[in-house]
């Protein structure tokens, strides 16, 4: 599980880079645990643009009451709930 996790963090973390180098801001510095919205690598339609791209990439069918910085509000909160939600739809 600790695998899937840091590959999924890597995953994350490639589209949260791309998507924030096209919208002109830098995210290299952006650590698992920081709150994406705080970090400023992205406005309010490139966070937007980021939880329909992690919905698509991930198959997790988000619902409203899914996108919370609880769950989608960190690198590290995106993998624990990309691999519940997984864990979830295999039971």
């Amino acid at each position: 599980m600790g695998d899937q996790r840091a590959d999924i963090i890597a995953e994350v973390r490639g589209i949260l880079a791309e998507l924030a180098g096209r919208l002109g801001h830098d995210a290299t510095g952006v650590a698992e645990d920081d709150i994406i919205p705080d970090t400023g690598a992205l406005d309010s339609a490139g966070l937007l643009e980021f939880v329909v791209l992690i919905d698509d990439k991930y198959a997790l069918a988000l619902q409203p009451e899914d996108m919370t910085i609880d769950n989608l509000g960190s690198l590290a909160s995106i993998a624990a709930f990309v691999i519940a939600r997984r864990a979830a739809t295999q039971a």
